[in-house]
């Protein structure tokens, strides 16, 4: 065993904690030595400074330590009016950052602090646990003993009030919790780390329904509460009404003395003898905004009421379709410059088809045609060399001789035109066309004998 008369260090402590328990308290509300010098002169701050009990809160004063707080805050607790259930609104915002932190650890390939990181997530999960049961058995102890022993009405209807929002701020801690462990449990299975997701499942997830139907339950046993006090309330202020007349009317026997006959007398029932008799009473309702009712008579008479003969809309005939007359086909005109271009043509298949001729000089033929001729020399020899070439026609530009002191030169200035298979085949289908009556007589023949098979 240990010597009794040992000193110990936690005796200065708890005998300081009874000698100024008042300025505990104090601390355990607000903040304590906010006047500055007089904090430095008071016993019972310096007391508590030396000892750790008070900390420091920037320049503003001191508070109490956070462990003592805690401690007080659960004594608290045990008081028979007001008990304050256990908040797990912090733990279940820290789990979503524990698990986004372990991911991170993961990724980096630190797996020490990582499996530290999930044993954290784990003793909260342990915690909450924990804490939502202890709250329920709490709330139930509560609503069985109605809520614990208060002096007055006002103060057990606001009681019941508290007890409303502590339920309210459980169960939106429930939904986000619900929320959180699920992103958690997710992540958790599709990573491999299926301890930890089974931990999550078993120890939250599959309590969440429980928890929220027995809040449920609770929650509603606290509104009839509520509302019985609303009717106590309204019955009582009958009762003070009631009360305060018969004090101002000491000679009034109650309701005993006012005898109404069963009997109604004759003469009420009678017709009137001066003046019309009245009409016959008719029950009437008082139009409100607000009465749900009546909008439901309101709408129903509305929907009685007959409908106003709509005329139907005149019928349009719609105009009848003409047929414009079918458009004559017409040749498209064609170009002077490409009626040319179709004679130089015809003129190459010709000139090729005699035996021994040489291929057809494009500058030579411009010479004997009216419309080539009219165009300049350098324009006509461009645009027939590059638009018989696609006709498949073969076209050779004719280099002009060299200079003296030259051996070639660049230019040239005539170009000689040869007819190919391909091109007397094209021919016929496109350019053909052009020449129409155009051409001159003497080379009719010409023609219908390039156009024979």
């Amino acid at each position: 065993m240990s010597n009794p008369d040992r000193s110990s260090p936690l005796k200065p402590v708890f005998s300081a904690l009874s000698r100024h328990v008042d300025v505990v308290e104090l601390a355990l509300r607000e903040l304590v030595g906010v006047d500055g010098e007089l904090a430095a002169t008071d016993p019972a701050i310096r007391s508590l400074r030396e000892l750790n009990v008070l900390r420091p809160a920037g320049e503003r004063g001191y508070r109490l330590h956070s462990r003592l707080r805690d401690f007080a805050n659960d004594i608290l607790q045990i008081h028979p009016a007001y008990q304050s259930l256990t908040g797990i609104g912090q733990l279940v915002e820290q789990i979503p950052m524990l698990w986004i932190e372990l991911e991170d650890l993961r990724a980096a390939g630190d797996f020490r602090q990582a499996e530290e990181a999930e044993a954290q997530i784990e003793q909260d999960a342990f915690d909450i646990s924990d804490m939502v049961e202890r709250n329920l058995r709490l709330l139930g102890l509560l609503l069985s003993t109605r809520f614990g022993n208060v002096t007055s009405l006002a103060a057990k209807s606001s009681q019941n009030r508290y007890y409303q929002r502590q339920s309210e701020v459980m169960g939106n801690d429930l939904i986000r919790l619900s929320r959180a462990v699920e992103k958690v449990e997710a992540g958790a299975r599709e990573r491999g780390l299926q301890a930890l997701a089974g931990m999550l499942r078993n120890t939250i997830q599959g309590q969440l329904p429980r928890w929220t139907q027995t809040l449920s339950q609770y929650q509603s046993q606290i509104r009839r509460e509520i509302f019985s006090m609303r009717e106590i309330e309204r019955k009582n202020v009958l009762l003070a009404r009631t009360a305060m007349l018969m004090r101002q009317n000491p000679a009034w026997k109650g309701l005993d003395d006012f005898q109404v006959p069963e009997v109604i007398a004759p003469f009420l029932l009678s017709k009137p003898l001066i003046g019309a008799p009245l009409p016959p009473l008719r029950i009437h309702m008082d139009p409100r905004d607000d009465d749900r009712s009546m909008k439901d008579l309101m709408r129903d008479e509305v929907h009685l009421l007959p409908k106003a003969p709509v005329a139907a809309p005149p019928v349009e005939k719609a105009a009848p379709i003409k047929r414009a007359p079918p458009k004559e086909p017409r040749a498209a005109p064609g170009k002077p410059t490409i009626q040319a271009l179709a004679r130089l043509a015809h003129a190459a298949i010709v000139n090729g088809r005699t035996e021994g001729a040489k291929a057809l000089s494009v500058m030579d033929w411009r010479a004997g045609d009216q419309t080539a001729s009219q165009m300049a020399p350098a324009l006509w020899l461009a645009f027939a060399t590059s638009a018989l070439r696609p006709y498949k026609f073969r076209v050779v530009l004719v280099a002009d001789p060299a200079a003296p002191g030259e051996r070639f030169r660049h230019t040239f200035s005539d170009a000689v035109v040869t007819s190919t298979p391909e091109a007397i085949a094209l021919f016929r289908r496109t350019l053909a066309r052009q020449l129409g009556d155009s051409r001159p007589k003497e080379q009719a023949p010409a023609a219908e004998t390039a156009d024979a098979p």
